[in-house]
């Protein structure tokens, strides 16, 4: 049987449950560069399974990957959410599905 080679970026608890499976594995601990290339990936990864099978579980999934983004920026998820309610008072969100088409020059 040939080896999985996955090379992405995955939850802190992950080489635990892989050891408990009596499984070897390899890895190591991402660089700067590499973490946020990584983080990168993982949330597209994450939007792509939503967009495929819109569930909790999947929605929680891709939260848990923004939270480790805004974590990495120093970002508070309170004042992400403060910033997110004040632009939603000011412009809106999204669920009027409005697609701007253009803007007429006058």
């Amino acid at each position: 049987m040939s080896d999985t080679i996955y090379n992405k970026l995955v939850r802190d608890k992950i080489l635990d449950i892989i050891s408990a499976s009596g499984k070897q594995y390899t890895f190591h601990i991402a660089e700067e560069k590499e973490y946020v290339a990584k983080l990168r990936e993982k949330v597209a990864e994450e939007l792509e399974e939503f967009s495929h099978t819109p569930n909790l579980e999947e929605a929680a999934d891709i939260l848990e990957v923004l939270y480790a983004i805004f974590k990495h920026h120093n970002l508070a998820i309170e004042d992400v959410e403060r910033i997110r309610l004040a632009k939603v008072i000011e412009r809106g969100g999204f669920a009027d599905k409005v697609i701007l088409e253009k803007v007429i020059k006058e």
